[in-house]
């Protein structure tokens, strides 16, 4: 949260004055409390030396204490749901980081468990013939896990270079389907079942779930994105 005020007040001018009138604005309130405070410890001091009406004092003290308590948990809870306002929810924050890990189940008799270190694939959220976000990597692991199954497994990231960078992270709210591929499976295969999960700059979360399907590319696609949209919305 300092880290992201900081980052306001220098990159953004125009709120200069709304942060100076919030600093001033504690400012005062600190002022009335430390002043209430000087007084009251006077007042006690007077009233100890004079020997009488220590209790009356001891009863101004809690109201003093109370009135301070009351304006500071006040301020705190206004100036905080005021700086809310000014700091954008993950969803709108530019996308910096994008990293998914892929786990496809097929039908297949392969009982190899190896780490195909030049042979990787890819995570991609498309629109039309078009994609709006792009993971990969050039390697990936293969493994049999049952009678008839084999996993393909990879963990991919999004490039720095990619057009989605700085991009908000809802801009995933306009794509219309997810698409996988491993380049060492075969061409066509069924899906037994498949899942991943993306993780956007190190705080949007996004679990996708493939159903069985027919593969005859090597593609494997979601086409509904409910998911997606519900938790960018």
């Amino acid at each position: 949260m300092d880290s992201e005020l900081l980052n306001k007040v220098v990159s953004e001018p125009e709120h200069w004055l709304f942060y100076l009138c919030l600093a001033g604005a504690i400012m005062f309130a600190l002022k009335i409390i430390n002043v209430a405070a000087d007084a009251f410890v006077k007042r006690l001091s007077a009233k100890v030396k004079e020997k009488k009406g220590l209790l009356t004092v001891l009863g101004a003290g809690g109201k003093v204490v109370a009135i301070a308590l009351v304006i500071y948990i006040a301020n705190a809870i206004y100036w905080s749901q005021v700086i809310k306002q000014f700091t954008p929810p993950a969803s709108d924050k530019p996308i910096n980081t994008c990293d998914a890990t892929v786990e496809l189940v097929i039908e297949s008799q392969d009982n190899q468990n190896t780490h195909f270190m030049s042979s990787g694939g890819y995570l991609a959220f498309g629109k039309g013939t078009e994609a709006v976000l792009v993971t990969a990597a050039p390697d990936s692991w293969g493994r049999s896990v049952a009678s008839n199954e084999y996993l393909f497994r990879g963990e991919f990231k999004m490039d720095a270079s990619s057009s989605a960078a700085g991009k908000p992270v809802n801009i995933l709210q306009d794509a219309e389907y997810v698409q996988v591929e491993f380049l060492e499976s075969p061409k066509e295969f069924n899906l037994i079942r498949g899942k991943a999960v993306c993780i956007l700059n190190s705080e949007v979360r996004i679990p996708l779930e493939f159903a069985d399907q027919k593969v005859t590319d090597k593609k494997v696609y979601l086409r509904d994105m409910k998911v997606v949209k519900e938790i960018l919305k």
